[in-house]
């Protein structure tokens, strides 16, 4: 017989000091009935009892508003995954509601898993010598391939196989919001290839299925197999992806699949406009991207046209067939800052904006008198207006007008008596038409010796090149480029810089809306040195969208970028964004600007030539920019890149 021993006042008082002496034993396994914490309802309804008429399942509180729940099991049709191709699903994005997302995963038996491929792959073997049909034939052909393919990867143990069900939950607070998000949800993913099936008549079952106290077997017969690279595209983890599937392939992610990038994607939601940023020290990979970027979007009908500081762009439009246009006292090209053209809008009308021609003639004039003479006093409003009205009226004088038909003579004497009807080009003014006007108004006759110094009249030819007709030819090709390398670097390049963005805004961007475009800024930092310049080049970031164009600025200057106004604008508008190796000095602005992590900031500061972060709208990923060997050789400019100067010596060998 035991007694109970008696606690002695000591170990009375010690034991009351004990926190939580005496709470119930929920941690023991063995509850009480009394400490079960339960739902006052938990219901299962059909669609006799439904409002919407749907299955679901309703879960209320003593002291919380009730909540329903519908259940969905995802079957995927597509022939193969993506990464972030569940992104949205996450998010849960549908309307007044929210959703849960549950991956169950589970191994296959590998011997069976063989067994069934083989026992596949001869059946449709023996379909194939019975089919006379030579579609049918193409596509039986197609699957046995595909299944040695993957039977080839699964013995080399390259993948393993495992049952993959994907279920989604959502839930609302009421029956009509249930259903309208129930709506939502099915809808968005059905045009993706990825139907969702209800849990009807189970729906109670499926929602213990996303709680520990459901069993992973419950609902196999959703479950579909798929291969490890397949199971990672399932889950929103790793390096990040971009999730478009079409435009081009601009590079490669951390696990070596493709990145495609599409600079036109005409869903706002997944790309806010078409401008984009290149930024990087010089020699990782910022112009060898560009050209892989214009000559990959020139096969799928992106026309592209590059502002070339230097020679960087030379090689590869040349080898391309494409204009090179050398800006140049030793070149014959040149381009007129007073070129007027015919417009086309959405609609297809045609339209002739002499006021804007007017306005970008005059920015440039503004811009060469500063050049000489930066005083705000020289340049006052009486000046400005004088500068104007003569502009204007070098138009008048040829009868150019609003009407696009008075662009062009209406018809040409041949002798003899002889016309053609051929529509024949007015000649615009040019800067030395302006500086004699300037010249007799006393208004502008003192700064009209700053202008005399670009034109024909003054001392120096290499900064007379824009006084001259236009006579490049920029249509049809599929991309060009201008170069601004034998200018004079403190007056002249940053002046033909922006004579050239301002010539192809007017002449290139805002034609023809149909027609993709892109104007591509190398050494942008350049334009963001004059107050004046830089609020152009903001407006026109702010603006392309509606011509149908990206704009792109390239530098190795983010801090000039950074540090203007302006500058923050045209961050603001670039949602596409390519960060390769910073600088120190750059990195914490980076980091700011485009909310890095220290683990991204640190692998900017680090990474090779070639590889960065690459950033579309919300969506990142780190990349690298791969090349095949063709375009390594004709995009590198190195000139003691070990690779390049084998290959150039087998070419010279060969040849």
């Amino acid at each position: 017989m035991f007694k109970k021993r008696e606690q002695p006042e000591a170990e009375t008082k010690q034991a009351e000091k004990v926190p939580g002496k005496d709470q119930p034993p929920i941690y023991d396994n063995k509850p009480t009935e009394k400490d079960l914490i339960v739902p006052s309802v938990v219901k299962e309804t059909g669609p006799g009892e439904s409002i919407a008429g749907t299955y679901h399942v309703e879960i209320g509180a003593t002291n919380e508003p009730v909540r329903y729940y519908r259940s969905f099991f995802a079957q995927l049709t597509g022939a193969s995954t993506y990464a972030g191709m569940l992104n949205q699903m996450y998010l849960g994005d549908f309307g007044d509601g929210d959703n849960d997302t549950v991956i169950h995963v589970w191994p296959s038996d590998s011997t069976r898993v063989m067994f069934e491929l083989s026992r596949k792959i001869s059946g449709l073997e023996s379909d194939l010598l019975r089919e006379e049909n030579n579609n049918k034939r193409a596509a039986l052909v197609q699957a046995i391939h595909d299944l040695r393919e993957q039977q080839n990867r699964l013995r080399k143990r390259f993948e393993q196989l495992f049952f993959v069900t994907i279920q989604v939950t959502a839930s609302a607070l009421s029956e009509k919001s249930l259903y309208q998000y129930c709506n939502a949800l099915v809808k968005r993913f059905a045009g993706q290839q990825i139907h969702l099936r209800a849990a009807d008549t189970r729906q109670l079952d499926a929602l213990i299925s996303i709680t520990p106290l459901g069993k992973t077997g419950d609902f196999r017969g959703f479950a579909r197999a798929m291969e490890t690279s397949c199971v990672a595209d399932l889950f929103p983890f790793g390096q990040g992806s971009i999730s478009h599937t079409s435009g081009i392939v601009i590079g490669q992610d951390p696990y070596g699949r493709p990145v495609f990038f599409d600079g036109f994607h005409p869903d706002p939601k997944v790309l806010a406009n078409y401008n984009m940023v290149v930024f990087g020290e010089a020699g990782h990979g910022k112009s060898f991207t560009v050209k892989k970027l214009a000559l990959r979007s020139a096969v799928v009908g992106i026309r592209t046209a590059i502002n070339d500081p230097g020679l960087e762009y030379k090689a590869v439009m040349k080898q391309m067939g494409c204009p090179y246009i050398e800006l140049s006292p030793r070149s014959e090209d040149r381009i007129n800052i007073f070129d007027v053209d015919e417009q086309e809008d959405s609609d297809g009308k045609v339209t002739l904006d002499l006021e804007s021609s007017i306005k970008a003639a005059q920015a440039v004039v503004f811009k060469m008198i500063r050049s000489i003479d930066p005083n705000p006093e020289v340049l006052n409003g009486t000046v400005k207006i004088a500068i104007q009205e003569q502009i204007a009226r070098l138009y008048e004088e040829r009868g150019i007008t609003r009407d696009p038909s008075s662009l062009y003579e209406s018809s040409r004497t041949l002798g003899e008596g002889r016309y053609s009807m051929q529509r024949i080009k007015k000649k615009m003014p040019v800067l030395s038409d302006l500086y004699e006007l300037m010249a007799k108004d006393p208004r502008t006759e003192r700064v009209a010796e700053f202008i005399k110094a670009f034109t024909q009249y003054g001392s120096s030819p290499s900064q007379a090149i824009f006084d001259n007709e236009t006579n490049v030819d920029i249509r049809n090709a599929p991309m060009f480029a201008f170069s601004l390398n034998d200018l004079d670097p403190d007056i002249m390049k940053p002046l033909g810089s922006f004579i050239v963005t301002k010539w192809l805004w007017e002449r290139f961007a805002k034609k023809n809306p149909r027609q993709r475009k892109r104007i591509i800024i190398d050494e942008a930092q350049l334009l963001m040195q004059d107050e004046e310049t830089a609020s152009w080049m903001e407006n026109a970031w702010r603006q392309a969208r509606k011509f149908n164009t990206s704009m792109c600025a390239v530098t190795q200057g983010f801090e000039v970028m950074a540090r203007v106004p302006q500058g923050a604008g045209i961050l603001k508008n670039s949602p596409t964004k390519l960060l390769l190796r910073q600088h120190s000095r750059d990195i914490e602005i980076a980091k700011k600007e485009f909310d890095l992590s220290d683990g991204e900031a640190q692998f900017l500061l680090m990474t090779e030539p070639g590889h960065g972060i690459f950033k579309v709208d919300q969506e990142s990923t780190q990349i690298y920019i791969d090349y095949f060997p063709e375009e390594y050789v004709l995009f590198n400019t190195n000139p003691n890149d070990p690779i390049l100067n084998q290959t150039n010596r087998q070419i010279s060998w060969a040849s």
